[in-house]
């Protein structure tokens, strides 16, 4: 009877401890699935640097074209270069303040994302536009055969859906009719070199890894809130950023360096988008936030500073501001999506990794 218990209590307690063992080595395999699940979705995608020969389309995807001549030299200026240019012989269409209707805008952007020579999308300018057809983009396309795209502004929609639906990087610039199409006005100097630097340098994008973002003479930026962050710079127009909350397209910042800007907008109306990504939560997750120019009047600069202040100035993640990114000349070409450290003690943003593939 003695032998007969014991024998059914080791018999139990061997089962408890294979059962409890087996369950530990299915949670690590889970938990190892899980982690590389969640390593391969932080992997963003990136296209392949630029180099003389490569074919470069000039598009219009929101407002309306007013000087086409202008858009025609920059074009002279790319080929000059080195590259191939393709500019629709319609950029300079007109559907009210659109540059031609949501059909010839999707079509014309989804032609240079299917055309496999294009390695470069160049939106001319920015204005209105590009939310209207952010659902009509090839985004599979894109994902297929990365391209590089750049532009701000309203720009800003299309680097924010694209990382939503491609996780590709983009990057976050000048514009010809913003300033890259006026090459001898001094003004743009910083601008122009800064995006010459970081797309067209012979060393190219893929030496970009550990590049630090230059800041113009007598224009350094200051720190709001001290400290040290490292994630993926994302963000834009504040105003784009905020037009997107909710919507498949909404950019996914937790863990990120966000980085924002506007222009011509009251300090009422910046305090009441910055109260909506605070309302939508997305304030709370960021490793760091970058706050560019938001060009008030003269007569509304404090107030926009004390708006600024009072949204960001008691987080706990570091903060920069009057950063070189905006609607200014001196506006800074930022990859977005790449890997960046903030670091508001020294007052730098630095670039972690190449933002594009080699050659």
């Amino acid at each position: 009877m003695t032998r007969c218990v014991l024998r059914e209590t080791f018999f139990s307690t061997w089962l408890i401890k294979m059962y409890c063992h087996t369950i530990r080595i299915l949670t690590l395999l889970f938990a190892s699935a899980f982690a590389y699940q969640t390593a391969r979705a932080e992997e963003w995608l990136k296209a392949k640097a630029l180099k003389p020969g490569d074919t470069i389309a000039l598009i219009a995807p929101s407002g309306v074209v007013a000087d086409k001549g202008l858009i025609l030299e920059y074009g002279k200026q790319l080929e000059a270069a080195g590259f191939r240019v393709l500019i629709p012989e319609d950029i300079d269409r007109k559907s009210s303040y659109l540059a031609g209707s949501d059909d010839q805008r999707a079509d014309e952007l989804n032609s240079a994302i299917r055309n496999p020579d294009v390695r470069a999308i160049m939106p001319v300018r920015g204005g209105y536009g590009l939310t209207r057809i952010l659902d009509r983009i090839d985004y599979e396309h894109l994902r297929k055969d990365p391209k590089i795209i750049t532009g701000y502004s309203d720009i800003t929609a299309l680097h924010l859906a694209i990382a939503s639906q491609v996780r590709l990087i983009t990057f976050h610039s000048p514009m010809p009719l913003s300033s890259l199409a006026k090459s001898k006005d001094s003004q743009f100097a910083y601008a122009n070199g800064a995006f010459q630097r970081v797309l067209f340098a012979p060393e190219s994008t893929h030496n970009l890894k550990g590049f630090r973002i230059p800041f113009p003479d007598k224009a350094l930026p200051e720190s709001l809130r001290k400290g040290k962050a490292r994630g993926r710079l994302v963000g834009g127009n504040l105003s784009l950023v905020t037009a997107l909350l909710g919507t498949p397209y909404s950019l996914d910042a937790k863990g990120c360096i966000l980085f924002l800007e506007d222009v011509h907008e009251a300090p009422y109306r910046v305090d009441r988008m910055l109260s909506s990504l605070r309302l939508s939560g997305m304030l709370d997750n960021v490793a760091g936030v970058v706050l560019g120019d938001f060009s008030a009047k003269e007569e509304e600069k404090e107030e926009m500073a004390r708006v600024l202040a009072e949204a960001f100035s008691s987080r706990s993640y570091p903060v920069l501001w009057k950063f070189p990114v905006g609607h200014i000349p001196n506006n800074s070409t930022l990859p977005h999506g790449a890997m960046a450290e903030l670091d508001a003690d020294s007052v730098s943003l630095q670039i972690l990794e190449s933002p594009t593939s080699k050659l």
